[in-house]
Order: C-alpha cells, then sequence, then structure tokens
C-alpha cells in the first residue's frame, strides 16, 4: 500500500510538472492563483472526503454492529437525499444572500457536527436516533454544496468556467477515493487493535477466540461466528461487534476533524468574494 501511496505521488508530480510546462494545459494552474478559487478546492478535497468516507462506513455500522437488514441500512439515506433535493434551489441563493464566506463555513460546520454525532450512536440508540446525524449531515451539505459549485465558477474568467467545473469536480472525485483506501486501512487497524485487547482478557474460551481470531480483517461479523453457538457465540459476537463500532467511531471522529478543516477553508475565501462572475 505504501509503494502505491508513493508512487502515485510521483506520478501526480509528473503530471503537475507536464501541465506547468505545456502551452495548452488540460489543468491550467495559473487558475490556482486566485484566492477564491484555490481555497475552494480545498474546502471541495475536505468535505468529499469526509463525506466519501463516513458513507462508506454507514452500512457497516448499521448492518454489521447494529444488525439491520440491507433494505433498513439503505433507507437511513433518505433524509440525507431529500433534504440535498428540496433545499437546493433555496441554498443556490445564499451566495446572494450573504456571500460565499458564510455558507461556506457554516455548511461544513453543521457537517461536522452531523458526523461527530454518527460517532455517538454507531454502537446505540433506536434507529431512529441513529437518522439524527444523517439528518443534520443533510442540512450541512445543502447549506454547501450549492454555494461551492457557484463559488467556484465565478471565482475564475467566465471562458475558463468549464475547466474550473471540471477541476473542482476531479478534485471532488479523487477525495473520495482517497479517502475510502485511507479511512479504511485506519478503520481496520483500530478493529484489529481492539480485538487483539479482547483476546487479552483471560478466561475466553477457545471458541471464542478462535472465533475472534478469525474476524481479524474481516470487518463483517457473521463468517466468523459461523462454527460457534450458545452463550459462547453470544460472548464473541458482543466482543466483535464492539471492536467493529470502535473502528467505524474512529472513522467518524476523523471526517468530523476533516469537515472542520473545510469550514477553516471556507474562511480563507475574501469577504469580498459575492459569487459575481468576473468577465
Amino acid at each position: 500500500m505504501l509503494t502505491c501511496f508513493i508512487g502515485g505521488l510521483a506520478l501526480f508530480a509528473a503530471f503537475l510538472w507536464v501541465e506547468h510546462e505545456s502551452s495548452a494545459p488540460m489543468l491550467p494552474l495559473a487558475l490556482f492563483r486566485s484566492r477564491t478559487f484555490s481555497a475552494v478546492n480545498l474546502l471541495t478535497l475536505l468535505l468529499y472526503s469526509a463525506l466519501g468516507g463516513a458513507m462508506f462506513f454507514v452500512p457497516f455500522a448499521l448492518i454489521q454492529v447494529r444488525g439491520y437488514p440491507a433494505t433498513i441500512a439503505g433507507a437511513a439515506f433518505l433524509p440525507f437525499t431529500i433534504i440535498m433535493a428540496g433545499l437546493s434551489r433555496w441554498a443556490g441563493g445564499l451566495v446572494d444572500r450573504f456571500g460565499a464566506r458564510l455558507p461556506l463555513i457554516v455548511g461544513p460546520a453543521v457537517a461536522a457536527l452531523g458526523f461527530g454525532l454518527m460517532a455517538l450512536t454507531v454502537s446505540r440508540g433506536s434507529y431512529l436516533v441513529f437518522l439524527i446525524p444523517i439528518v443534520v449531515l443533510g442540512f450541512g451539505m445543502v447549506i454547501s454544496v450549492a454555494p461551492l459549485t457557484t463559488t467556484v465558477i465565478n471565482s475564475v474568467p467566465a471562458h475558463q468556467t468549464g475547466v474550473a467545473s471540471g477541476i473542482n469536480n476531479a478534485v471532488a472525485s479523487a477525495a473520495n477515493l482517497v479517502a475510502v483506501a485511507t479511512l479504511g486501512a485506519v478503520a481496520s487497524t483500530v478493529f484489529d487493535h481492539a480485538l487483539e485487547r479482547q483476546l487479552q482478557t483471560g478466561g475466553l474460551a477457545a471458541s471464542v477466540r478462535q472465533a475472534v481470531e478469525s474476524a481479524r480483517g474481516t470487518f463483517v461479523v457473521e463468517p466468523a461466528l459461523s462454527g460457534i453457538g450458545g452463550a459462547d457465540r453470544l460472548i464473541a459476537q458482543t466482543i466483535i461487534k464492539g471492536s467493529l463500532a470502535k473502528g467505524i467511531q474512529s472513522v467518524m471522529l476523523i471526517v468530523a476533524a476533516l469537515a472542520l478543516a473545510g469550514a477553516a477553508a471556507g474562511a480563507l475565501i475574501p469577504r469580498s468574494h459575492t459569487g459575481v462572475s468576473r468577465s
């Protein structure tokens, strides 16, 4: 994994060098001389890393830790979708009313609150309680997304709006992919360490130890319990689900910090930026 990471960084550096030297670059680096454009793309990188990482792990929290069927777990995303669809038009006018800076500080901060609440509800509370962070996250994202898109387009000359939009979309996509890979490694490491701590506890039956050992690196519960029954099965299940919850909670806390960093990036946008396109 480390080799792939280093190789990716080297290829990215080579790409930037080629674009810098090109007379007709696909990625005009001069666009990043705009403080607004740079700040809003940094915000995109941080916020969409947080969103992609969290949304990847929500089904694990609901299905593997909480035991809900896949259909019910999928329905948890409905409030988020409804809020995004229903309030996007309203959110699009926030830049005209308040400028770009305020929504792009408040929105990621509200999203960070939603991620933080997810960390608290991974392993406790009812299904309806778990939906509260989803609703909070929905409001945070709807406040952020439309102003973010408007600001990206309006931060560059009119003839470069298409390029600016493409760059921002690429940043969002890359953020999602990198977050899932990186946070997956973090969650797996925390999960395995939590299992190891439980194995160091005395008094565990051999069948329980075997089940817990087989859960390492899998991030799923039932396969590890296939050869165990009775009270030992319940003990092993509790250990595995509790360890998995700790891994997911660690991810949710990280993504909450990323979203707060996104709010800080929003604060870098000049106060004078109102969303009016430059010619």
